[in-house]
């Protein structure tokens, strides 16, 4: 029995087989092509199928991961489309006489060794996709069977899980998922949590340890391999325990989520779609307490129209059925790119252009956001949510440009609900001057994920910085108390949407402080209902 550890990234149990993906593509060697013009075809024509295969499997993922991490296909469309990456394999099969296969291959590892030398860790983590697009097109080239069949349930083994791929298995045959590189944001983690899989990152994978026995120990962070009888009765019976508690908490879902006082606590959900929205419903979510709008930009070649956003905010309250539903606008910039845009480089672009800071410097696609979601507003109880204010002057010009645009629609005759407007307290200024913002809005959401790691100084994406993020950090609740407290006194609502909704360790403490409501994403609803009711 061999006990490795690792970092947890979703706390759940599994017992099964390894199954290691291993990703190792030989290596081309180059070869003088016969036919320069049969090779340019060849190239052209697995092009065209890998975009086809891709845009396939982006509509095959919406329904089963939402559009949020099933967008990663269409980028990874447009990337092989790509004019630069297109011209110099064309180059190279035309100039030089390669083959398309290694033409591709050279490619690919140019572009990944030249993203993985930037600073920007945004286009250090782009390597690996296109890495993928390049493993895509070359097996489309050597006809080589790329995509994963699996037979049975496994624990996912492999040293990183590249969003494509991750996305591509049969969900229904994994039963956790642990990786040597990774993080609490990366798309494998992101997954696991979607599916509720135990999931482990920072263990230093062995190829050896294929088709053996394993036991998955997300609460801790460990993988055991070849356990022993007693081992596995001890968890066999922790899984039988927690299954009966799933079910204890499915018993909940009738019931309302209020304190042993009465006092009635909304329990709201994160999402990233419609398909997210409707299994939130299904665990019972009051209303959505954020809808995420940048996957349909991350989606295209360009913003999305006014009347597709329209479409799209009425198809989340439709399926919400009259429960309140909360659109932040376009949280873009730090990890979240369109390829369409230009943006400048960054070295440190958490803290650039980003979110609202986007919206004012480009006020028409801002402006037609704003139409999309008030034009929505005549379907059902729709609330507008601004990302990352800093400052008073932000929410001032903001407030002017939506009153605008209302104006302006109602006097064309549009059909308009009475929408409030919110805005992210995710900054410390936001939090310092909280009450000089107070009066331009009619609720607060403290987005806890960035407002901690802007506290504390702490990349909430960088492991080597990770024991010093801490959600739990006095400086992080005395800062949620002091916003709570302020936000109280000029009549504004105050909820928490960051992972710290989802904490049932600080629920009471949450409580006490006034927090009005808690958003999360919809597999912890239940958990943190219970925690609600147990409150005095």
């Amino acid at each position: 029995m061999v006990t490795i550890a690792g970092q947890a990234v979703h706390r759940q149990l599994a017992i099964g087989r390894l199954w290691y993906l291993s990703k190792t593509h030989p290596e081309l060697l180059r070869a003088q092509a016969e036919d320069t013009d049969a090779e340019l075809r060849a190239f052209r024509a697995a092009k065209e199928e890998v975009v086809g295969r891709l845009h396939e499997l982006y509509r095959e993922s919406v329904p089963k991961v939402g559009e949020l991490l099933a967008h990663t296909f269409e980028i990874h469309a447009m990337m092989v489309e790509d004019e630069a990456y297109t011209n110099m394999v064309e180059s190279m099969i035309a100039g030089e006489k390669a083959t398309a296969a290694y033409a591709v291959a050279a490619t690919g590892r140019h572009y990944a060794q030249m993203l993985e030398q930037m600073e920007d860790p945004y286009f250090r983590s782009r390597s690996e996709d296109i890495r993928e697009i390049t493993d895509r097109l070359t097996d489309m080239l050597l006809r080589n069977r790329s995509e994963v069949k699996l037979a049975k349930p496994v624990i996912l083994m492999a040293e990183n899980l590249a969003p494509g791929e991750t996305m591509q298995l049969d969900h229904s045959r994994i039963l956790g998922i642990v990786t040597h590189y990774g993080s609490e944001n990366s798309h494998a983690a992101i997954l696991a949590r979607t599916m509720n899989l135990p999931a482990i990152t920072g263990v230093a994978i062995r190829d050896e340890w294929d088709g053996r026995e394993a036991v998955l120990d997300g609460e801790n962070g460990l993988l055991i391999v070849d356990p022993d009888e007693k081992t596995l009765a001890v968890y066999r019976e922790k899984i039988l325990a927690r299954a009966k508690e799933e079910e204890e908490l499915r018993s909940l879902l009738p019931l309302p989520a209020e304190t042993k006082s009465g006092v009635h606590v909304p329990l709201l959900a994160n999402v990233g779609s419609a398909a997210d929205a409707a299994a939130a419903a299904e665990k019972g979510a009051e209303g959505i307490g954020l809808l995420r709008t940048e996957f349909l930009c991350l989606a295209g070649t360009e913003y999305p129209s006014e009347e597709q956003q329209t479409e799209t905010y009425r198809s989340v309250l439709a399926t919400m059925q009259g429960k309140p539903v909360t659109i932040r606008t376009f949280d873009l910039g730090a990890d979240k790119r369109a390829s369409y845009l230009d943006w400048p480089e960054e070295t440190n672009p958490d803290l650039g252009f980003r979110a609202i800071r986007i919206s004012l410097a480009e006020e028409g696609p801002f402006r037609a956001q704003l139409r999309a979601i008030l034009r929505a507003s005549a379907y059902g109880d729709v609330r507008v949510l601004y990302p990352m204010i800093s400052a008073e002057w932000e929410i001032r010009r903001i407030d002017e440009i939506f009153r605008e645009e209302r104006r302006n629609l109602l006097e064309q005759g549009v059909s308009v609900g009475d929408v409030k407007q919110g805005i992210m307290i995710e900054t410390p200024a936001a939090a310092v001057v909280c009450d000089r913002l107070a009066p331009y809005v009619n609720f607060f959401s403290i987005g806890t994920n960035d407002l901690t790691q802007y506290l504390l100084a702490a990349d909430r994406r960088n492991p080597y910085v990770a024991p010093y993020y801490d959600t739990h950090h006095e400086a992080v609740m005395r800062t949620i108390e002091a916003v709570v407290k302020t936000a109280h006194e000029h009549g504004v609502t105050v909820g928490v949407c960051g992972e710290l909704a989802a904490d049932v360790t600080v629920t009471q403490t949450l409580l006490r402080m006034g927090v009005d409501d808690l958003s999360m994403a919809p597999n912890s609803l239940l958990k943190v209902k219970r925690s609600v009711r147990e409150c005095e």
